[in-house]
């Protein structure tokens, strides 16, 4: 349905595919989630498609409750750092913690999940690999940041409920997620007073349900009843 296009700046729809909110981060608007804030980089970082549907079956994602959306990430460095979408939390109404689906559809990406005590202690860190082709679940209540550890545009798709919003706040006042990653590995980041060694997850631990061969998109709308820990009321 959707793949990067030559020039490795936008992902291409079909004639029948298209997102309904397009959100482009520019290098400014992550500055303040940067190890070092006045790094230079690709002035584009990252380009966000929301709500990505055939049009024919956008009423059926409506009554599912779920949305499918893709997110373009520059290759190259942030200063020191490896191009990376700002960490966040995935909340639903009254703030409930939502889960997530990942499918890297181009690139090599590392995610890092981690989760953070009331006192802005790191309680949890893990880290997870992945290729093109390769999924994984974003479990709820933790807070994630992906990363382009490779020389392309890094292409991911990813299904959520449809209520779901994405809290950027509590990272930005730390300055990122708590370790920053590089072609030297991960540094922690010293505005989080305590950092766990951070675990090394394998796909096996966090891939979603089998789909048979489909890709993400067709499993959600064929089978929804497999990802129903989408919702958690």
């Amino acid at each position: 349905m959707t793949g990067a296009s030559d020039d490795q700046t936008s992902v291409r729809f079909a004639s029948d595919v298209s997102p309904l909110v397009i959100r482009t981060w520019h290098l400014d608007q992550v500055r303040p989630f940067l190890e070092h804030p006045d790094s230079s980089g690709p002035p584009m970082v990252a380009r966000h498609y929301s709500a990505v549907s055939r049009h024919a079956d956008r009423r059926l994602w409506e009554q599912l409750g779920l949305q499918y959306g893709i997110l373009e990430l520059a290759a190259g460095l942030l200063g020191r750092e490896w191009v990376t979408f700002p960490a966040h939390l995935h909340l639903g109404p009254r703030r409930t913690p939502f889960a997530a689906i990942i499918e890297i559809m181009q690139g090599s990406a590392w995610v890092l999940l981690q989760k953070v005590d009331s006192f802005d202690r790191l309680h949890t860190a893990a880290r997870l690999r992945l290729e093109a082709g390769e999924r994984a679940i974003l479990p709820p209540g933790h807070i994630h940041a992906v990363m382009n550890v490779g020389s392309i545009p890094l292409v991911v798709a990813e299904a959520h409920a449809a209520d779901t919003i994405g809290d950027f706040e509590s990272v930005a006042r730390h300055r990122g997620a708590g370790y920053y990653g590089s072609p030297e590995g991960l540094r922690p980041n010293p505005h989080y007073r305590a950092h766990p060694r951070v675990k090394e997850l394998s796909n096996a631990v966090m891939a979603p349900p089998d789909t048979g061969g489909r890709d993400l998109y067709r499993a959600l709308l064929e089978w929804p009843e497999r990802f129903r820990f989408l919702h958690p009321y």
